[in-house]
């Protein structure tokens, strides 16, 4: 039985491997009988090749065991299940914890190594384009690149939850797509070499097929971009034990630098904010700072130019931070764009807070207006006693 096949009717799986357990077990009897003493006969006595032989039958027949010995009396037949070729035993999903946030010392500029993948017919599936197969039951990249895809997804969303931990959800995705888009992730096939090694149509190659069809930059970047997630399936599939681990810290590594202005920002952030205090957005310190009753600051549209964000292509929106008060009518203060309307909200009264000659102005008329009204206040008291 090829490594790899599913395990589902334990009694298949022994079936299959039944002339390979007898052989090694007819081995094992004669190895014990040959021993000058039978009765201390252990594990560490047999040659480098039985060893090797055992460790691997056993953990092919192992999950066919536990079912067997998991299985009640009480319960029916099963049914045969229908034959069905899987890459390999899914490892369980682990917490978030396998992976910790971004810090700037963790972030570097030179890409890692590739990470290795432990079963030879994963990684050569990884490469390898199903308009290259010529045996149905073999392995192409596009089962490995499904399974692939739900890890880059699941990586990427842990370390963005615990690098930025007050990014709403809304700006956390968009962080996210800017890592596992295809653009980002046909780049680091192209780095590793993948293309090159990869077993795909030739049309797929950058001069297409010779008298025939050539794939568009944009499907050869979109198959590209599916071959790194396979090689990330892989990676995880070949190592029960770490290769989740280990495709963590692969991707940790190779997406730090894409985000490193945004990790930057957030410490940047946490160190100058006392987080035992309630946070003040950039609107509410504004208000504090030159609002008071019968002073009006408001937040309108303002139009964009079809103007997008650097990182994400996505459409920005702008919004201008206006006064009405303190002898000024419509007086903007600043403006500011982002992704949403509420985020360029507080960007334009940021814009306003730091411009600090003209925010001076407002805040002396306020401290003059304070003043007054503390005196009348004064004088009213006097006169009533």
């Amino acid at each position: 039985m090829r490594p790899g096949r599913d395990a589902r009717d334990p009694l298949k799986l022994l079936l299959d491997n039944a002339e390979e357990l007898i052989n090694c077990l007819r081995g094992l009897q004669s190895d014990k009988a040959a021993s000058s003493d039978g009765q201390s006969f252990k594990f560490d006595h047999l040659d480098e090749l039985t060893k090797k032989n055992l460790s691997s039958l056993g953990e092919k027949l192992l999950p066919a065991f536990q079912r067997l010995a998991n299985k009640k009396e009480s319960q029916p037949a099963a049914q045969p299940a229908a034959a069905e070729v899987i890459i390999a035993p899914s490892p369980p999903l682990p917490s978030h914890a396998f992976v910790t946030k971004w810090t700037t010392p963790t972030l570097t500029r030179s890409h890692p190594p590739l990470p290795a993948v432990m079963d030879p017919a994963l990684e050569a599936a990884a490469l390898t384009h199903s308009g290259q197969i010529r045996n149905p039951s073999e392995l192409s990249y596009e089962r490995l690149e499904w399974i692939g895809d739900i890890y880059c997804e699941l990586i990427a969303t842990s370390l963005i939850y615990q690098t930025f931990s007050r990014l709403e959800p809304g700006r956390a995705s968009q962080f996210r797509e800017m890592l596992v888009r295809n653009s980002t992730l046909s780049t680091f096939s192209r780095h590793y070499g993948l293309d090159k090694r990869a077993n795909f149509p030739a049309e797929f190659g950058l001069g297409g097929r010779s008298g025939g069809t050539s794939a568009s930059s944009k499907q050869r970047e979109k198959v590209l971009g599916d071959v790194f997630e396979a090689y990330v399936g892989a990676v995880v599939l070949s190592d029960a034990k770490n290769g989740v681990q280990r495709a963590a810290d692969w991707l940790k590594a190779l997406w730090g630098p894409i985000l490193e202005k945004h990790i930057r920002d957030e410490e940047r952030n946490w160190t100058h904010t006392n987080v035992s205090s309630p946070i003040v957005s950039p609107k509410s310190a504004l208000e504090a700072t030159i609002g008071t009753k019968g002073i009006k600051i408001e937040y309108r549209d303002l139009p964009s130019n079809g103007k997008k964000e650097k990182d994400t292509n996505l459409p920005l929106f702008t919004v201008g931070c206006y006064l009405n008060g303190w002898g000024e009518t419509d007086k903007q203060l600043g403006y500011g764009s982002a992704l949403n309307k509420k985020e360029a909200g507080q960007k334009a009264a940021q814009a306003a807070l730091n411009n600090k000659k003209l925010i001076k102005v407002y805040t002396d008329k306020k401290k003059a207006y304070l003043a007054a009204r503390a005196a009348q206040a004064d004088t009213a008291d006097q006169q009533a006693s």
